[in-house]
Parts: structure tokens; sequence; C-alpha cells
């Protein structure tokens, strides 16, 4: 196991050596343990422009007035001694990310946009663990560990934990998967992906590496935080008694996993005493509401049958934040084990999401499942943007070639001469699509959004990931309502003086008793 780095390797700054150290116990594991919290508070914010601002000196006198953390947004920086007293009642918690060697610069960069979003913060600094079935090269944790002041763990999956295991009929498995890969079921001839939605699904949790841990935010390579996160999402799932969040709810190819729903349902049936004495999960299953509009073959009718069935809508959890203690609980996993039994992360492509939705439906209440609506997420197809106060203007950063944060008031330009400059010649015409692009988001700044938020992208409707990974073609039956109304039962409310998705149905009884809520209509307000 490699020993120290040389300094001039492993120095992050000069206030602090780093150090790499091997890690003890079950697996393969490295830390990257960084300066002191002390060093860290000094150390202050950091940038997507140079990764690291080191403006911002902290007293540690308890009766210092100086501020850690700078003005941003128009809030108020608390006290260094407030902020160290936070610090020393931090929730137990850590961000989680699968990623292999060759994905080191997509891991960065979602580093750089966490710390300068969220994890900066001097009150922050959660931790980082990696996780990978090989071992991380050197090049990769020296890389990952400049990209953040927080401590940084690297561990190796234990080969059983990234292996098929010995119940699975492994020509079965991999006829299966030809096929499903075949008929577009994505990603479902990949072996190492069967691996990776299994892992996902519960064995994650079990890692040695999490035991000190209650909570984890999961953060994928290449993804983008396109809002600022001015509070702290750990200590609000901790003190609400929370048990998921997400931001995303939308359907699921119902070709990956035929018969997960039965294989619930089996479930069930032999552990019915498990279901939560709160849960709701009608908004996961079709009713008579649910129209089928497809036509069968020789029959020319509607199929009616199937209340009752799973709908296929799933959290995305590609984004999620949640408590390890119930992904460690009995219950999860004894469904997983179920799941996992009877061959369908192996023989079907059944995902992680699908297993996260319905095990937390089942066994825990549904007030203790959050809509992260604030916090603004993009992977690959699915992107969600919140109606939002102030608007972080969009600048090319040589080092990220990715987005950093300026006012949007600072430029300027008005909308038509920024579309001209982007489009001209020929297709002027998509010059003209672009400026009515930026003449509905100044309407959405017009209708402000969720107050103090800021962002660096165009609002979207809370509709707009739905079918994403559902093909076009797809013959399945689909809910009548979209997965995330059908979470929120139905419509959504706002504010009578603010076009905004503000306030739930569930938020309404904890305050603003003086506010006046209305139902919208999903018809006429094109950003809610």
């Amino acid at each position: 196991m490699a020993g120290p780095y040389p300094r001039h390797l492993a120095n992050k700054n000069a206030q602090g050596a780093s150090h790499l150290r091997s890690g003890g116990g079950h697996g393969h594991s490295k830390s990257w343990s960084g300066s002191s919290v002390d060093d860290r508070l000094s150390w202050g914010l950091t940038s997507l422009q140079d990764g690291r601002d080191d403006a911002a000196l902290a007293s540690s006198d308890a009766d210092a007035t100086h501020v850690i953390d700078p003005p941003r947004n128009g809030i108020r920086p608390l006290p260094a001694h407030k902020v160290l007293a936070l610090v020393e009642s931090r929730p137990k918690a850590a961000f989680i990310s699968l990623v292999r060697n060759e994905e080191l610069e997509d891991m960065v960069l979602s580093i750089l946009q966490v710390e300068s979003r969220f994890n900066a913060r001097a009150n922050h600094h959660y931790d980082w663990i990696f996780f990978n079935n090989e071992e991380f090269t050197e090049e990769f944790m020296i890389a990952i560990a400049r990209a953040t002041s927080s401590r940084c763990f690297f561990e190796r999956i234990p080969r059983e934990h990234w292996s098929v295991p010995s119940w699975i009929d492994e020509t079965r498995f991999d006829v299966g998967r030809q096929f499903m890969g075949g008929i577009g079921v994505g990603k479902a001839w990949l072996q190492s992906y069967h691996h990776m939605c299994r892992w996902n699904a519960g064995i994650f949790a079990l890692e040695e590496r999490l035991a000190d841990y209650d909570w984890y935010w999961r953060v994928e390579p290449a993804v983008k935080f396109h809002c600022n996160i001015n509070y702290d999402v750990f200590r609000f799932m901790e003190d609400n008694n929370m048990t998921y969040g997400f931001n995303m709810a939308i359907l699921d190819d119902a070709r990956s996993f035929p018969s997960l729903w039965e294989q619930t349902k089996r479930f069930l049936v032999e552990n019915g005493e498990m279901v939560d004495k709160d849960a709701d999960y009608n908004w996961l299953l079709l009713s008579a509401d649910d129209q089928d509009q497809v036509i069968r073959p020789h029959t020319g009718a509607y199929q009616g049958l199937g209340d009752g069935e799973y709908n296929n809508c799933q959290f995305y959890s590609n984004f999620e934040i949640g408590s390890l203690n119930f992904f460690r609980s009995k219950k999860h996993r004894a469904y997983f084990n179920h799941l996992d039994q009877a061959g369908g992360f192996y023989y079907e492509r059944l995902g992680d999401a699908p297993v996260h939705t319905l095990s937390v439906s089942l066994f825990s209440s549904k007030d203790k499942v959050w809509y992260f609506r604030d916090i603004g997420y993009a992977h690959s197809l699915c992107e969600q943007c919140p109606p939002h106060e102030h608007q972080l203007g969009e600048m090319v950063d040589s080092r990220l070639n990715g987005p950093s944060v300026r006012d949007a008031n600072d430029d300027e330009e008005d909308s038509e001469s920024v579309g001209k400059s982007i489009v001209t010649g020929p297709f002027a015409t998509l010059g003209s699509q672009h400026r009515r692009w930026l003449t509905m988001a100044q309407d959405v700044e017009r209708q402000k959004g969720i107050p103090g938020l800021s962002c660096g992208c165009t609002v979207s409707a809370i509709d707009s990931n739905n079918a994403r990974l559902v093909p076009f073609e797809s013959k399945q039956r689909k809910p009548s309502d979209t997965c995330i109304r059908k979470f929120l039962g139905g419509r959504w409310l706002a504010r009578k003086d603010m076009v905004s998705d503000l306030k739930s149905v569930a938020e309404i009884p904890a305050g603003d008793a003086g506010l006046e809520y209305v139902l919208d209509d999903r018809n006429a307000v094109p950003f809610q």
C-alpha cells in the first residue's frame, strides 16, 4: 500500500500538507487527510474560477465579530464563534461517488461545482468518499484532493460486492443482457452496469467506510449544479427526521424490470408488517383514471386491466440525499435481498432508482421524503432548474470549460444583441429563437421565484423530464399525470402575488399563515 506522498506533490496549500495514508480494515482503502478543521475554516470558500479562495480568515475567539464566509446573495454571514458551533454539531454526513479512474476530469468538474455551490462554506466541509471496483491511481487521488479542502477517502469495492453472485445462472444472464440490449434497454448488455445497479441499490450502505456516517449525498461525474445552496442540506435532513431527498421524479422503461412489481408483491405478502403505518405509495400505482390509449393488436380494444400495478414512476436516484440508517435497516435489507435472490439485477436490468423509490415509499412515511425543488441539477438528458430570484451569468472558464458565477445584471448587453451575437448570418432564425428564450427568462425574473435563490439556468417546468427515459414508441401503460405531480398529489400551489412553485401542500401548515395560496393552472403558467 502506498505511503505518504512526497511533500511537493501532497501539499495543497502553504499552510498544511496533506498526505495519503493506507486504510485498515475490510477492503482496500486510502484516504487523503486534509488540514485541520481550524485550518480549513481559515481558508474560506472555494470558487469555480480558481478552485479556492483563501481571502477569508477567521478568529477563533468566542466573542469574535469577524466572519468566516463573505456575504453571498444578500445573506448575512455568521460570526466566527457561531460557525464554529455549527461545525461542532455538524451531522455525520459525506458525499459519495462511484467513479472510475478514466472519469477524472468529469469528477473534478462535479466536485468543484459542489464545493462552490455548497460545501466550501466554512460550516460545511463535509467529507468526500470515492468508490471504485479497481484501485485508484495516484494521479486520480492527487487531482481529486486538490479540488476540495475537505477530507477525501478512496475505497476499492470488495470483489464480493462487485461480481455475479453464486446463485445466478451466468448463461441465462449473458443471453438475457444481449437480448435486452438488442431491444434497446439502455446499457443492459454491459455486465458492469448490472454490478453498478446492484451495488447502488443496497450494498453501498454496507461498505465499511460508511459505517460512521448517518447521511450521504450521491454525486456523479459530469453533473451540473445550477444554483447556490444557502443552507445545510444535511442538517435540514437530520433536524426534520427525513429519510430521503430527491429533485426529479420520472418514468422508467418498463422493459428494464418486468418482474419487479410481482416480486415486490410477493415480498409484501410474506412481510406485510414491514410496511410503514403511514406509508403512501398510491402515487406509484395505476388506477382507473390512468387511461391507456394503446390499441392492442387483433382486438382493437384499449387495455383496461392492470389497476393497482406499478406505474413505473421513480425518483431519479442520480441525485439523492438520504439516510444511511434507512438503507442499512432491516426492512430495506430484507427487500433488497429478496430482489437480489430472485435475480432481478442480472436476469433483468433492475436499477437502483425503482428499488429505492419503492423501498422508501413502502417502508417510510411520505412526510419523510423531501422534494428538493430548490436545487438546480442536470445530468445527461435530465435537468431541472427551479424558479429563482437572482440570475447567475454563464461564463466559460478556461480551466473548467463550465459555468462560473457572476451577476447577470452586470451584463449591459440587451437580450436582442446577445441573441445576435450568438447566432448570425444564414441561421438568423435560430437567433430569433434564442432571443425569445431570453425574453422568457426575463419574464421569470419579473415573476420572481424562490426568495434568495440564485441560479445560472432557465427555469424549467417540474414535468419537463417525465418521459426522458421512456422511448417515444413505448407501448407501456403510463399514468394519466406526470410522476412528480402524482407524488405531490396533483396540482402545485403558487402564492397569489407570485407565480412560483415554492410551496407544496405539505408545507402550508408549517407557517406563513398570512400568505394566501392558490392552485395553479399549469396551462397558463409556462414555468411552473
